[in-house]
C-alpha cells in the first residue's frame, strides 16, 4: 500500500475509490471526468481516506476540463483531511485561458506540505500562472515550505518576476529552489529575492536567451549554498557562480549553453568559462564538479580548481586534452591535487567529432 499509493500522478486515481453509486465517471489515464449523483457523507470517503493516508506525493492537473470536477467535491468534503500525510504536490498548469476559481486548491494543499512544484506543461494565459502563485502567497495559508520549483519551459520570466519574488519572500524557510523559467532578463530580479532566503542550501537554475547582467552585481548573494545546478549561457552562469559563498559548496553541476553563439563569440565564451572556473576554485569543500560545455574546454583550465582538495568526482563533457601532456603526467598531476578523487570522466565535445580522438575517460 505505501508503495502503490505513496506517489500518485493524478488525483483521479484517488477519486476512483469513492462509491460507484455516488458518481459516474469515464477513467482515461490521467483525466477522468465525473459527475456526482448524490451528496457524499463521511462514510463515502472511508475507502478514499484509507488509501490517501499513504500518499506522500501528488500530481494535480489544472486544466479547463478538470476545474468542474474538482469544484464538485468542495461541498461534500469529509470532516477529516483528504490527504493527511501529503508532503509534496506538483501543480501542472495546462491551456488555461479563463479566470480560475482557485477554491479547489484547498483539496490539494494540506498543512503537512513541505514542497510545491509548478509545471507549465502547455501554453497558458500569462495571468493564469501568475494567479496561481499569487494565491499561494496570499490566499492559502501554506505551511513553511522547504522546497519550491517552477518549470516553465519556454515561459518568459517577465510575467513571473513580481509574483515569484513575493512568494519567495513569504517563504523564508525554503531550503531548495528550482527555477526553470525560459527566457528573460527578469530572472535576475527573481534571483535577488532567492538570495534573501537565509536557509537556502540547494539552488537549481535553467534559463535561455538572457542578454543582460546584474545591474549592480551583489558581492555575495548565496552565502550558504551546498548544491548549485545551472543550465544557461556562459555569462549568466558566471554571474551567478561569482555570487556564491565559498564555505559550504559541495556539488556544482553546470550545463553551459552555446546556442546562438557564433565564432565571433567564442573568445567571450572562453573568458566567462575561465572566470567561472576561477570562482569554483574558491569552494574549499567541493566534492563533485560536473561541467558540460557546448564548446571545447582545454583541460588546462582545470588548473583553476586544483585548490579544491576535497574533490571526489569530476566530469567534464567538452574536454580538449593538451596534446603536449601525456596521460601519465595528467593522471599524476590530478592525483596529487585531488587525493580523494575516485571518479574522473573526460568526454569530447558533443558537437566536435574531430576532438573525439583527443579526449579520454578513466
Amino acid at each position: 500500500m505505501p508503495y502503490v499509493w505513496g506517489n500518485i500522478d493524478t488525483f483521479y486515481k484517488l477519486m476512483q475509490l469513492l462509491p460507484e453509486d455516488a458518481l459516474s465517471t469515464t477513467y482515461d489515464d490521467r483525466f477522468a471526468p465525473f459527475t456526482l449523483k448524490r451528496r457524499l457523507n463521511d462514510s463515502d470517503w472511508a475507502r478514499f481516506l484509507t488509501h490517501s493516508n499513504y500518499t506522500r506525493k501528488l500530481c494535480v492537473l489544472l486544466a479547463p476540463e478538470t476545474f468542474k470536477d474538482y469544484l464538485q467535491l468542495l461541498p461534500h468534503l469529509p470532516s477529516t483531511p483528504l490527504l493527511p500525510n501529503l508532503e509534496s504536490v506538483e501543480l501542472e498548469i495546462s491551456r488555461v485561458s479563463e479566470p480560475l476559481n482557485l477554491d479547489l486548491m484547498a483539496l490539494f494543499l494540506p498543512r503537512t506540505l513541505s514542497e510545491v512544484q509548478i509545471r507549465i506543461i502547455e501554453k497558458s494565459a500569462d495571468w493564469s500562472v501568475v494567479r496561481v502563485i499569487q494565491m499561494l502567497t496570499k490566499e492559502i495559508e501554506l505551511p513553511h515550505l522547504k522546497s519550491f520549483s517552477i518549470h516553465g519551459e519556454n515561459y518568459s520570466a517577465y510575467h513571473l518576476k513580481e509574483s515569484a519574488s513575493k512568494f519567495l519572500q513569504s517563504q523564508q524557510n525554503l531550503q531548495a529552489v528550482n527555477l526553470d523559467v525560459g527566457s528573460g532578463p527578469e530572472i535576475f530580479e527573481i534571483l535577488y529575492s532567492t538570495g534573501q532566503l537565509l536557509h537556502l542550501r540547494h539552488l537549481s537554475l535553467q534559463t535561455t536567451q538572457v542578454y543582460s547582467h546584474f545591474e549592480h552585481p551583489p558581492r555575495l548573494l548565496f552565502p550558504e549554498l551546498e548544491t548549485l545546478k545551472m543550465e544557461g549561457p556562459p555569462f549568466f552562469i558566471h554571474a551567478v557562480v561569482d555570487c556564491v559563498g565559498s564555505g559550504n559548496m559541495q556539488t556544482v553541476k553546470l550545463l553551459v549553453d552555446d546556442d546562438g553563439l557564433g565564432e565571433d563569440n567564442e573568445a567571450e565564451y572562453a573568458i566567462h568559462l575561465t572566470s567561472c572556473l576561477v570562482s569554483i576554485g574558491r569552494f574549499v569543500r567541493l566534492k563533485t564538479l560536473d561541467l558540460e560545455s557546448g564548446m571545447p574546454v582545454p583541460t588546462n583550465l582545470l588548473d583553476h580548481v586544483l585548490t579544491c582538495e576535497n574533490l571526489e568526482s569530476l566530469r567534464l563533457v567538452g574536454a580538449e586534452l593538451d596534446p603536449l601532456e601525456t596521460e601519465e603526467s595528467r593522471r599524476t598531476r590530478m592525483t596529487v591535487a585531488w587525493p580523494r578523487l575516485t571518479t574522473l570522466e573526460l568526454q569530447p565535445p558533443a558537437t566536435f567529432e574531430e576532438s573525439s580522438s583527443a579526449a579520454s575517460s578513466y
